[in-house]
């Protein structure tokens, strides 16, 4: 601590913290150095601390030994010394340390840690609980080295992040031969210099079986190096592979989008209910997913908020797979009314019976392609809210008896005015509708009028008026008028 000034604001902020017996203790920039360190452990009580920030304080080696042997750090289960000095001595200490048998997280990221001290970590027979080691940004590989500590990899640890350090294929071959990613779920790997022969190493590695995220992106890694990942028979519980901005072409692309095709169908419940919302699918993945066989088993599909368009929506949609699907999520996806149109056109998806096309891009053409459709005859649910859906789409909706047995229709958000919402409640096809949902739609006293009057009403059990240009004294009306007697659930 170089002032008084400094110091005086350090012990200030610490006292604080320690009289309000938080459980995080956050010292974080406080720039306090080895001596800081010293002064905590050596005049402080932190039984009751359970996660200790110390990051960006100028730590050395020599201060991490004196946290190391502070007896009241029992309790603590996270610990942050991210930016400091430290490098092996420093990690040693903290592997050997009996203070520390709670220690779940551990953040060590730019530090000056090596292949050695990062293994110690890994392989320490003190920490027993360690769940999460970040090292990224150390300097793991920086020098060759033919030492390992002893012992096996911590049962709990779980989660490593080796990202931008200096591993290349002889410090993964180090790694892996000393059992350095045994029981990993998550291993991050990205930003370092592995080539196609490191690739292979950690492609017939049996310790990474129960791998289930593996990150190797900004790597070295080619055609052959992708090959022998996707053919792996040791990462079968693969679930996310992360390979973006390495050197493989066409070959390698699709092997991987094999293997990740393959690692997405294994998220198949037992009620046979896929779901694969946000996980910025393209159109290369859905034609990837479109050609997996095991997809026949699937009846409820969920793609919401991916990344793909019409053209990957009829590669789907062609796919003799998806014979079973009665449940398909395309929303908030940019399919507009030429992936609508592909979808009608679909031989394969004759059993289809909910449809949410929610902010899609449709637009009354895209509602005249599912009305005309030979193959959707059996839709149950349809939801069209967000689209742009003008007159001739709510006619469509109403008079087409490809939409004869809904129960639930949503179409919130369409600004349809009481004339669109006149054209829904005086159909003569939906005669199986239950549910009706049109939210924000600018509907006034004027359509609950023809509502109340129309031949729909009596059969509705739910109704959604929600953002309508409705007041007070027509939701009175709605409460006290016979006619609305029926409805089980309203909304206004």
């Amino acid at each position: 601590m170089p002032t008084v000034n400094k110091e005086s604001n350090f012990i200030l902020n610490l006292n604080k913290q320690l009289v309000r017996k938080d459980p995080v203790l956050d010292l974080s920039y406080e720039r306090m150095g080895d001596a800081g360190i010293t002064f905590i452990c050596q005049s402080k009580n932190l039984s009751h601390v359970r996660e200790l920030d110390l990051s960006w304080n100028k730590i050395s080696d020599l201060g991490l030994q004196k946290l190391a042997d502070c007896n009241s750090l029992t309790s603590l289960t996270h610990l942050i010394l991210n930016s400091n000095e430290i490098a092996d001595g420093g990690a040693q200490s903290l592997s050997a340390s009996e203070n520390l048998p709670k220690l779940k997280y551990l953040e060590l990221a730019y530090n000056r840690i090596t292949q050695f001290g990062a293994l110690s970590l890994v392989k320490s027979f003190r920490l027993r609980n360690l769940h999460l080691l970040d090292l990224e940004m150390n300097r793991v590989g920086e020098n060759k080295s033919n030492s390992f500590p002893d012992g096996t990899a911590v049962p709990e640890l779980k989660i490593l992040n080796l990202r931008k350090n200096q591993i290349g294929d002889d410090v993964l071959i180090n790694w892996v031969q000393s059992g350095g990613f045994e029981r990993l779920d998550h291993l991050n790997l990205g930003w370092n210099k592995i080539s196609d022969e490191g690739a292979k190493v950690l492609a017939n590695s049996p310790t990474l079986k129960p791998l289930r995220t593996l990150i190797l992106d900004s790597n070295h890694i080619g055609d052959s190096g992708s090959l022998r990942l996707a053919q792996s028979k040791n990462l079968t519980n693969l679930k996310n592979l992360n390979m973006a901005d390495n050197n493989f072409k066409s070959n390698g692309e699709s092997a991987l989008l094999d293997l990740r095709t393959r690692n997405l169908v294994e998220k198949l419940t037992a009620d046979k209910s896929l779901n694969l919302n946000v996980l910025y699918l393209r159109n290369k993945d859905i034609k990837a997913l479109s050609l997996y066989q095991k997809l026949q088993e699937v009846i409820s599909l969920s793609l919401r908020n991916n990344l793909f368009n019409h053209q990957g929506l009829g590669d789907l949609a062609t796919s003799p797979f998806v014979i079973n699907i009665e449940s398909l999520n395309l929303m908030d996806n940019s399919i507009g009314d030429k992936g609508v149109f592909l979808l009608s056109e679909s031989k394969s998806m004759t059993k289809l019976q909910v449809l949410n096309l929610e902010n899609t891009g449709v637009s009354s053409t895209g509602i005249l392609a599912l009305s005309q459709s030979p193959y959707l005859k059996n839709l149950q649910k349809l939801n069209v809210n967000g689209n742009s859906i003008d007159k001739k789409g709510f006619l469509l909706i109403a008079k087409s008896e490809n939409f004869k047995n809904l129960k639930v229709l949503k179409i919130s958000g369409v600004s349809m005015g009481d004339e669109g919402f006149q054209s829904i409640i005086n159909s003569n096809s939906l005669k199986q509708l239950e549910e009706l949902e049109v939210a924000g739609n600018s509907i006034s006293r004027k359509g609950l009028m023809k509502l109340a009057k129309s031949t729909l009403l009596p059969q509705l059990k739910k109704l959604d008026l929600r953002r309508n240009s409705l007041l007070d004294a027509d939701q009175l009306f709605l409460s006290q008028s016979s006619e609305f007697g029926n409805l089980k659930s309203i909304r206004f």
